[in-house]
Formats: C-alpha cells, structure tokens, sequence
C-alpha cells in the first residue's frame, strides 16, 4: 500500500511539474529546433549565394579574357555588383575587365572598373590590389593628385614598400628627382634582399644626388607627413 501511494504521490508530482512548466519546455524546444533549422537554413542559402556568384565571376572572366567585353559579360557583371557585392566575386569581375580594359589602351574604361573594385571590396587585399592599379593608371594619365591621394591612405605595413615606390614614381613623373630618389631608397629599405631588379634600376637611373639636396628633400618629406 506504501509503495502504491508513492507512486501515486509521484505521479501527481509529475503532473503538477508538467503543468507548471511543460507550457515553457515545449516553447524552448521549439526555439532550439527552429533555430537550428534556420541556422542550416541560413548557411545552406549563404552557400548557394557564394555558388551563383562563383559562377556569374567565372563568365564575367571569360568574356574578359576573350578580350572582347560584349554586352552580355557587362549585364552579368552589373548583375555581380547588385547583388552580390557582399561577395568577393564582384571587385574580382571589377579587376578583370580593368585588365581588359587597360589592354585595349581603354585607360578611362579600366580606371572606371578598378573604382569599382575599390567600391565592393569587402576584402582587405583585393582593395589593396585594386588600389595599386589605379595609381598606375592615374600616373599614366598624369592625374598625379589623384595618384598622391589613394597613396597617403592609410594601409596596412605590408604595401608600405610598394607605395613607397609608386610615390617614386610619381615624384620622378613630376619632375621631383630628389623626393623621387627618397620614395626609392625607401621602397629599396623596405624590400630589402627582395627588391626587384626593375625598382632598384629605376633608382639608379636617378643617380645620387647631393648630400645637400637629399638632405633637404628629406626635411621637407617629414614636414609634409608631421603636417
């Protein structure tokens, strides 16, 4: 009889717990699951973007490379750009027609291609790649400032080297040969043993220069950057 009623009291316990609180275990096992299912859901669609925007960059890529830019790789390219710049996929199609672009003497058409890439570059390096372009264009079409402006931006160490030398070039485009040797040694220091042939002949075709002139570029360098 003892053992009936404790089951009985055990029982009724069970019932009242339930009462209490099944409303809210119930409630919490459906968040979990749904949040589990929109977890996957949320990954499985996040993929498929990243999968249609991997296909649309590799036509764009194609058209590229074909060195023919015909209206259907722009219309997928501006597809890339309105709805999947938060993927890499569409600074990517950027630089590759700038490529094509620039190949085709198309300067304005390759420098409106690398501003993009600039634009919907949610990446640190493709920004990066994109920005060194540009300034190379920007000093072959002579729009020094422009050049100068993407080139005193604030960027990570590792391109310090390679804007330093753009700066050379710049400098030595405008006719500046002592801030031109500056910029050079400078990339050269950065670069170390790894300074390419082509940097360190561009600084030896400078000369040297005087103590008195470097002297003096280098003040007026620094005062620039304290400015």
């Amino acid at each position: 009889m003892n053992e009936y009623e404790t089951e009985e009291q055990q029982i009724e316990a069970l019932k009242k717990w339930w009462k209490e609180n099944g409303t809210s275990l119930i409630v919490g096992l459906f968040v979990g699951v749904s949040a589990l299912f929109g977890w996957r859901y949320y990954v499985e669609q996040n993929n498929v973007h990243y999968v249609l925007a991997s296909d649309l960059y590799m036509q764009v890529l194609q058209g590229a490379n074909s060195g023919t830019i015909d209206e259907k790789t722009v219309d997928i390219h501006n597809q890339l750009v309105n709805a999947y710049s938060d993927t890499p996929y569409a600074s990517l199609a950027s630089l590759a027609l700038a490529k094509t672009e620039y190949e085709k003497d198309n300067t304005d058409g390759s420098v409106a291609q690398l501003e993009l890439a600039v634009k919907h570059a949610n990446d640190e390096v493709i920004k990066q790649v994109a920005h060194l372009r540009l300034v190379r264009v920007y000093i072959e079409q002579k729009k020094y400032d422009a050049a100068m402006a993407i080139l005193d931006m604030k960027h990570a160490a590792a391109y310090d080297a390679q804007y330093e030398e753009l700066k050379g070039d710049v400098y030595k485009a405008q006719g500046d040969i002592a801030q031109a040797r500056l910029a050079y040694d400078k990339a050269i220091e950065l670069q170390g043993i790894t300074a390419s042939k082509w940097l360190r002949l561009k600084r030896q075709n400078l000369g040297q220069g005087s103590a008195a002139e470097d002297l003096s570029a280098r003040s007026v360098s620094e005062e620039s950057l304290n400015s």
